[in-house]
């Protein structure tokens, strides 16, 4: 792919063919562009998804698309990009992740992909050993992934670490794995009760399984790091969202803490990604947001509250109507009480902010529903969200469809899930789980994300999952429940307008088309057309953030 300077005949041609005519009658003839991109499939994404060959993009924003010709004659430039017929997306836009939390992965044992226990011991003692830290965190092990799939307990930690607190996160966040030492920093004794959370016990011997809020309360005593290295860890982290074409993420809370670095970071320009950022509704951010209402500096949008209903699947937390399959007359649990949520739902309401709820089981997707349909009222584009929604009673979709309340999924969560799913879920109420089809049908949007540390920040994956409900290996056969999976164009549309639509951005980006942001990405293979097993092999070429290549595989 080149890139050489134009040569320009100051003509545009009078033929118009099909919806190019408004182009051409409005063209810019003379006029200078900052850089135009030709010979390229382009999907705009845009309301008929139309496929065009070039655009040309003036300080940050497209000015134009439309035939070769027409491009490259209308306008003065002195960089051209010849795609070679490579396909041009939108920038792709991840729905619901967790920026800080991956970025601070690098100072943390990564647990990822362990297939046992002892795999995970090896690597909190390696770790110590390289480090040399006064306490040890870690993130990733997951029960279900080893051969003997049950939660670990704390007895070699207290062994190896007897001086050292120790607090092991499971892959999606709602469990962890204590030393005694990190549970006496935190008080923590048998029989003591902690609302929304729960600590293993065995006998009168605590067996440092915490979940949710048992959870928070030990990490609460645990030092954070510096400013300079959460700094480090997310430009490193951004780097690594533009090398696989992410140009716009939602991060799914941000403590109140942090806020004041977050808005730092992007007043200087240090981060550039753009963020729409929900704020966890704890004391400081209310006061800070009943202030100051929406705002937005740089590239961060606040003007949303994340709420957290329950738990995880994966953990058990999650909190269901009826009982969990494995485990006789245990439902999970909410994590606050319900008139909390109201009281959060109706500041929201007031301050003219967005709720976006976590919600895994069907018993927490109907509770928030019902309190937003109490508080919406005749709010008629509120765009309130309700995070992951992974399983929904059947006799609930409708709420979605008749409030025109949001469901923001992640496709991976489904293809990492499904070995386990029916065990703990039931062959029947399993057909409920992951319906993205369903939801979209009574949505009429559907933003897909990863959660990402929870699954890989590929957008490829998410991709694959959504269209497929296979994993890497083609396994099921057929996709795992695939009446609930997604059309290619569905998958790219959740990617990239879906979400930016979902934040009330979708006037400045998540399409290529005239006026909205020049936010766009190169792929080495065309997602739309390949075989689906060549989708996870697809890889971004270039990745630009308005108007500018932040990314270039070399």
């Amino acid at each position: 792919m080149a890139t050489k300077k134009s040569r320009f005949a100051k003509f545009v041609s009078p033929i118009a063919i099909g919806t190019t005519f408004l182009f051409i009658t409005g063209c810019y003839q003379g006029e200078s562009a900052d850089l135009i991109v030709h010979n390229a499939v382009i999907y705009s994404c845009d309301e008929n998804f139309t496929v065009y060959e070039a655009m040309a993009i003036r300080d940050g924003e497209i000015v134009q698309l439309g035939p070769n010709r027409e491009i490259l004659n209308g306008y003065d430039c002195d960089n051209i990009v010849d795609a070679g017929l490579m396909p041009v997306y939108p920038g792709f836009h991840d729905a619901h992740c967790h920026f800080q939390s991956y970025a601070n992965n690098r100072t943390e044992v990564d647990m990822s992909g362990c297939k046992s226990f002892d795999e995970v011991i090896s690597r909190v003692v390696a770790f110590a050993n390289r480090n040399q830290l006064p306490f040890i965190t870690g993130r990733g092990w997951d029960q279900t992934k080893w051969t003997i799939q049950e939660f670990p307990v704390n007895d070699t930690l207290n062994k190896l670490f007897p001086d050292i607190p120790v607090l092991l996160r499971r892959v999606d966040g709602h469990a962890a794995l204590a030393n005694q030492k990190a549970l006496d920093l935190a008080g923590l004794i048998a029989g003591r009760v902690i609302d929304g959370g729960f600590i293993g016990v065995s006998g009168e011997k605590l067996t440092g399984l915490l979940l949710d809020n048992a959870f928070d309360t030990v990490a609460s005593y645990f030092p954070t790091l510096s400013v300079e290295d959460q700094m480090k860890n997310l430009k490193d982290a951004e780097y690594e969202l533009f090398q696989v074409g992410l140009t716009s993420i939602n991060d799914a809370g941000i403590e109140g803490k942090d806020r004041e670095h977050w808005i730092e970071w992007y007043r200087s320009g240090e981060l550039r990604i753009k963020n729409y950022s929900m704020l966890f509704p704890d004391d400081n951010n209310i006061k800070w947001a009943t202030e100051n209402g929406v705002y937005e500096v740089g590239n961060l949008a606040i003007r949303s509250f994340k709420m957290v209903a329950d738990g995880a699947m994966g953990s058990s937390g999650a909190c269901l109507i009826q009982p969990y399959s494995d485990s006789a007359n245990y439902h999970g649990f909410m994590l606050r009480d319900i008139q909390q949520f109201r009281e959060i739902a109706e500041l929201a309401k007031t301050i003219g902010y967005q709720v976006n709820t976590h919600c895994i089981g069907d018993s927490a997707v109907r509770s928030i529903l019902n309190v937003y349909v109490a508080i919406i009222g005749d709010i008629q584009d509120h765009r309130w969200k309700i995070e992951h929604a992974q399983l929904v009673h059947p006799d609930d979709f409708r709420i979605f469809r008749d409030s025109r309340i949001v469901a923001s999924v992640q496709p991976t969560h489904c293809t990492s899930d499904m070995g386990w799913l029916i065990q703990r879920l039931g062959p029947e109420r399993s057909k409920y789980a992951y319906a993205w089809k369903t939801l979209l049908e009574n949505c009429g949007r559907l933003p897909l994300g990863t959660d990402f540390p929870v699954e890989d920040i590929s957008p490829m994956k998410t991709f694959y999952a959504a269209i497929t409900r296979q994993d890497a290996e083609g396994n099921p056969a057929g996709g795992f429940y695939f009446s609930e999976a997604l059309s290619r164009k569905e998958a790219l549309l959740g990617m990239t307008l879906w979400p930016a639509w979902s934040n009330f951005e979708d006037k400045l980006k998540g399409s290529l088309e005239p006026g909205k942001s020049a936010d766009f990405v190169f792929l080495t293979k065309d997602i739309m057309t390949v075989p689906a097993e060549e989708i996870l092999s697809t890889y971004v070429e270039r990745t630009f953030l308005q108007g500018e290549e932040v990314f270039y595989s070399e």
